[in-house]
């Protein structure tokens, strides 16, 4: 998007030297003022990380860039075009919507502070949700995690910094511990306790997406990876630097295709960076981990967030099922994993509480979510 002058009357409080300010000036008075008014942290890092991510793939290095009068051209650069360009790459209309967000209310803000004289998001729409959701995320098989970490260990490649070793120890944290991105960029050597038992990191109230300190267990497994990672790292920097998180989901769009793992497969479901803690939970349903241990281990406020993948794991449960069904050909048949000493063993318990949960009607489902997440001494006097 091109400034022209001819956008600009006399009566104008406008000159040509404001709109050969820099962009990225702006945005940082513009995150002072957010952070002024009280706006969350988290909010305020997310909206400044979405402006300058957009603005900087548009193009957009002065105000003028941003100004569009009447005459104004469309550029392979215009915002219209990015945000087409996000939806064609196949993230979601919800966040499509939350980009658009952003770099409307940097606009917005640009022009109350009349550095523009026009708003060119003004006459952009915002995408229908309801009409394509967030595509569904699948966890990661048990052999695509380990070949995803090996091949990734191995890796010559360098991605913002991060090497492949680097990259490999953050994948297994992730998928070990169901830490988001933010709480993966916050951990130092400090956030581990790797020599007690049971080995554990924590989550300081700042980078929680609750806004709570999280003391959280670690495997054993993971706890020896990590030791010897972490040595010689100073005790109270990052341990995961840099900007790689901005490009999270391009680092490991790259790396699954070199462990050579589809990102969707034939269900249309999606394998992401933050699908990574799908993993986690899936894995603890898995286990045979009961819902409401996996809810804490999740650190979900509802339950239900942590019972999709239980419910999403049902219909393997159910297979098995059927397959004890004697064959119509009159054959003996083998039950699937019998001779196989790694088949997972199934909790009769477990398998009743997901039974029941899929039966019972949502407001039942609140209702024992409310009772779960209720301290113990309030149940207690109850």
């Amino acid at each position: 998007m091109l400034f022209h002058p001819a956008a600009y009357s006399s009566g104008n409080d406008f000159t040509e030297d404001v709109l050969g300010q820099p962009v990225a000036d702006s945005i940082d008075e513009y995150r002072e003022d957010l952070e002024r008014k009280g706006r969350d942290d988290k909010h305020v890092s997310e909206t400044i990380r979405l402006v300058r991510k957009a603005l900087s793939k548009c193009g957009c290095a002065a105000l003028a860039d941003l100004q569009r009068g009447e005459d104004s051209i469309e550029t392979e650069n215009s915002i219209e075009k990015y945000l087409a360009s996000r939806r064609k790459s196949g993230v979601s209309p919800r966040t499509v919507n939350a980009d658009l967000a952003a770099i409307r209310s940097f606009c917005r803000w640009l022009k109350r502070k009349k550095r523009l004289t026009a708003d060119p998001t003004a006459n952009l729409q915002s995408l229908d949700e309801s009409v394509d959701r967030r595509r569904t995320r699948r966890a990661l098989t048990d052999d695509e995690a380990l070949r995803l970490f090996k091949t990734t260990l191995e890796s010559d490649h360098v991605f913002r910094g991060l090497s492949g070793r680097d990259r490999a120890m953050l994948y297994m944290v992730a998928q070990r511990s169901g830490l988001r991105r933010g709480e993966l960029l916050s951990l130092t050597p400090r956030s581990f306790k790797l020599d007690r038992e049971p080995p554990t990191v924590r989550v300081e109230a700042g980078a929680s997406k609750h806004r709570k300190e999280d003391l959280l267990p670690l495997p054993a497994d993971v706890a020896k990876e990590l030791s010897a990672y972490l040595k010689g790292k100073q005790r109270s920097k990052p341990i995961w630097p840099g900007t790689w998180w901005e490009e999270s989901a391009e680092m490991f769009r790259v790396d699954l295709a070199a462990a050579e793992i589809p990102i969707t497969d034939e269900d249309g479901t999606v394998l992401d960076f933050h699908g990574q803690r799908t993993t986690f939970i899936t894995g603890l349903a898995r286990a045979g981990v009961l819902p409401a241990k996996a809810q804490k281990l999740a650190r979900h406020s509802n339950i239900n967030l942590t019972m999709q993948a239980y419910t999403h794991l049902q219909v393997d449960e159910l297979a098995s099922a059927v397959e004890s069904l004697p064959s119509l050909r009159g054959d003996k048949k083998s039950v699937k994993g019998e001779d196989n000493d790694n088949s997972r063993v199934t909790d009769p318990e477990l398998d009743r509480v997901i039974e029941v949960w899929l039966s019972i009607t949502r407001e039942a489902r609140d209702a024992i979510a409310a009772i779960i997440a209720a301290p113990a001494s309030k149940q207690t006097n109850e």
